[in-house]
């Protein structure tokens, strides 16, 4: 569920004037009080069911759906409630740390404090997300916390971005805390040992192993855990590859799979770091990046080898996708239209003895006569 209407708002009503939006009590870490004033900052934003929810925070155009009491909402564009809090959070820390709607917010591991309906306030501070609903499945709408039991909400269809009670919904379920008081710097600290912060800028689907071409859910975009790392097949678009792979647990699909690092939104090619610039250690029994005298590439299809660059007879075949080689050697050209190469490359194939060679021709990356790696490192002779 995107966010709240109005049949649940029949909760207790204020029984005085609200204050001015405002940090309203201390304790808070800076990045939570830096939220609340961007949450303030947003007072009168219009609420629009599915707002929010682009691929970017802010304000964006909702979704027309009269069923939940939001017949014209595609016409407006502002914030529903959980969008609202993501936004507050962005503006406050540059980064997209609470992406999703209310029910995927609530479980979010990015939390390093959770409070629940039977805890009281008492334990709440400015900047906590504070979540309404009988059930953590029935999950419904969510607010940031002032302090003195006030709220920054995105209310409902036809409403703003507004100032209440906390107990102006009568379904209070519990809240979490993104950020502990002291700051903590931008991540928070692993919930347990061996886990690593890293953002992703997408959602990203997720593998059984780092090999895999089988999709089995997928990983949020937004600040997750992830617990090692192994290499695996490339990930890539335009310039921009990975073969390292992070083992997680996705937000949809079973745990223990593995997101490539491709989609880390901090670091470049081939480095598979958390937010912090601590390397991901390597996963016990995982792959590992080719030795010394090893090169990848990558061949845009099945490809036959032969026993030397000058040979006519195959003696086995290369398989499309990322593979090592070890150095070059100028033999027979292999060409089609005007795309050619004299260039081979000696490996070990998929089918057929070792040490045989593969035409450079079928190098995905690169052009005529030029026989490159994937980093563009040239080849060394044989």
């Amino acid at each position: 569920m995107l966010a709240s209407f109005a049949v649940f708002f029949a909760g207790v009503q204020q029984a005085q004037a609200a204050p001015a939006c405002a940090v309203l009590s201390s304790g808070a870490a800076p990045q939570a009080e830096a939220a609340v004033r961007s949450a303030c900052g947003l007072i009168g934003t219009p609420y629009s069911w599915g707002g929010g929810h682009g691929a970017t925070p802010g304000p964006t155009y909702g979704i027309c759906d009269a069923s939940n009491g939001a017949p014209n909402d595609c016409n407006v564009r502002g914030l529903d409630c959980s969008g609202m809090v993501r936004y507050a959070y962005y503006l406050a820390v540059g980064s997209d740390v609470i992406n999703g709607t209310t029910r995927t917010q609530w479980p979010s591991s990015r939390a390093v404090a959770r409070y629940y309906r039977g805890d009281g306030t008492a334990p709440l501070l400015p900047g906590d997300l504070v979540f309404y609903g009988d059930t953590a499945s029935t999950i419904h709408h969510v607010a940031i916390y002032l302090g003195q039991g006030y709220i920054a909400e995105a209310p409902y269809s036809g409403g703003r971005v507004q100032v209440a009670t906390l107990y102006s919904h009568g379904d209070y379920y519990g809240s979490i805390r993104l950020y502990g008081p002291g700051g903590g710097g931008t991540t928070p600290p692993p919930s347990t040992p061996g886990q690593y912060w890293v953002d992703t800028f997408a959602n990203a689907p997720v593998y059984g192993s780092p090999t895999s071409t089988v999709a089995t859910g997928t990983l949020y975009q937004g600040t997750n855990y992830v617990f090692c790392k192994a290499w695996g097949r490339e990930i890539s678009s335009g310039g921009s590859f990975n073969h390292w792979w992070l083992k997680t647990d996705p937000d949809v699909g079973p745990g223990g799979q593995w997101v490539s690092a491709f989609y880390l939104s901090r670091w470049g090619n081939d480095v598979a770091k958390d937010n912090n610039g601590v390397t991901v250690p390597d996963c016990a029994g995982g792959g590992a990046p080719p030795a010394t005298g090893k090169y990848w590439v990558d061949t845009f299809a099945n490809a036959p080898v032969y026993g030397s660059p000058t040979s006519t007879a195959a003696t086995g075949t290369l398989y499309q996708g990322t593979n090592y080689v070890f150095c070059k050697a100028w033999g027979r050209e292999i060409s089609s239209g005007g795309s050619f190469n004299h260039w081979w490359l000696k490996t070990d194939p998929d089918v057929g003895p070792g040490g045989q060679w593969v035409s450079a021709f079928y190098l995905s990356r690169w052009g005529n006569d030029v026989a490159k790696d994937n980093n563009g490192v040239t080849v060394p002779d044989c």
